[in-house]
């Protein structure tokens, strides 16, 4: 009883995490020293080669929510972060998605940083309609990869963000005359996966039926046969497609014309 008592009050005086159990004739308390949670701990685990800790992390980011957008701030905020830090604090993002939206600003200004452009614009991507003037903007940037990976964005964004066609509509169209000619075949594509647009995406796409890039014709081919009737006029284009020098141009151009001609 003596011995149980002291360690009652040992218990009072500040064990609180001691953990009980019973010896035959007498009774041991020992401390069991609580581990506190660190809750930026995922930061680092996000990239790890280890599939099943970075998957920890990443459920641990979604569990965090918001409660994640602290780490994630000062990660982006500070300019001689660990690159790979950086992107897991934009991997973060985009598993919060729109609920990351108040670091937009902070997200947006990696994507001139050719290691982070990628992860940048895929994160933005995912958050909602306050990614869309950032990437506006970088579709106009000097950077070839940051064109094509900002309109790439805005595509998918287009479909996750219930975007206005009017606003993205334009970029696309815009994509396809663009110098590089990545950034003409996304264009391309994503005009052919948003399918609207009518006659101004068409002709668009019926130009890049002559692009001297297989690549941007094979898009182009690929997105007309989405189209259905509106894709009408491009049927003697697509026709012609068919004798294109790249096979692949040539099949995808044979595949949209049956599409059309059987109004799929």
């Amino acid at each position: 009883m003596r011995l149980a008592l002291v360690a009652v009050v040992a218990l009072v005086a500040g064990f609180a995490a001691s953990v009980w159990y019973f010896h035959p004739g007498r009774v041991v308390a020992v401390r069991a020293v609580a581990t506190p949670v660190d809750e930026s701990s995922w930061i680092d685990q996000l990239y790890s080669q280890n599939p099943t800790e970075a998957e920890e992390a990443a459920h641990r980011v979604e569990a965090l929510g918001v409660g994640a957008l602290g780490t994630i701030a000062i990660t982006l905020k500070n300019p001689g972060a660990d690159h790979a830090r950086v992107k897991a604090a934009l991997k973060a993002c985009g598993i919060i998605g729109v609920k990351a939206a108040p670091v937009t600003p902070d997200v947006a200004a990696r994507l001139g940083d050719p290691e982070l452009t990628l992860e940048a614009s895929v994160a933005l991507s995912f958050m909602g309609k306050s990614a869309f003037a950032p990437l506006q903007q970088a579709a106009t940037s000097d950077d070839p990869i940051v064109r094509r990976e900002a309109l790439r964005a805005i595509g998918k964004l287009k479909g996750r963000a219930a975007l206005d066609t009017d606003a993205v509509l334009p970029l696309l169209v815009q994509g396809m005359a663009d110098d590089d000619a990545g950034v003409r075949a996304i264009a391309a594509t994503y005009l052919g996966i948003l399918h609207e647009g009518g006659a101004v995406a068409v002709e668009a796409l019926m130009d890049g039926l002559k692009d001297e890039e297989p690549d941007v014709r094979r898009c182009s081919a690929t997105a007309l046969g989405s189209f259905g009737s509106d894709a009408a006029p491009a049927m003697p284009a697509l026709r012609k497609a068919m004798g294109d020098s790249d096979q692949e141009v040539a099949r995808e151009a044979g595949v949209a014309v049956v599409k059309l001609q059987s109004g799929g």
